[in-house]
């Protein structure tokens, strides 16, 4: 039987995985002008690539992140964000 210690421990387990990568992906995209692949994101934060997909998914649910191809690296965009290059010296 599961306790309900240990299901309240993996769920926030969970949320403050999917707090890491959201702030990972906005610190990057600050940086790059892009998003992370998910190996970057997973070779980063060291959690595994499928991880970062499953929260990335629930980020896309949530309506922090969007994308017209699910799965694809660097697809995804934050919503909010806008990418404006700038003029160069």
């Amino acid at each position: 039987m599961v306790s309900k210690y240990n299901t309240e421990r993996k769920y926030l387990e969970g949320q403050e995985n999917r707090k890491e990568i959201y702030l990972f992906l906005i610190r990057y995209f600050t940086k790059y002008g892009y998003t992370p692949s998910f190996k970057e994101i997973s070779e980063s934060l060291g959690i595994s690539k499928a991880t970062v997909q499953r929260h990335m998914r629930q980020l896309e649910l949530d309506g922090l992140i969007a994308t017209a191809h699910p799965n694809t690296p660097r697809a995804f965009r934050l919503v909010g964000y806008e990418y404006q290059k700038v003029a160069e010296v």
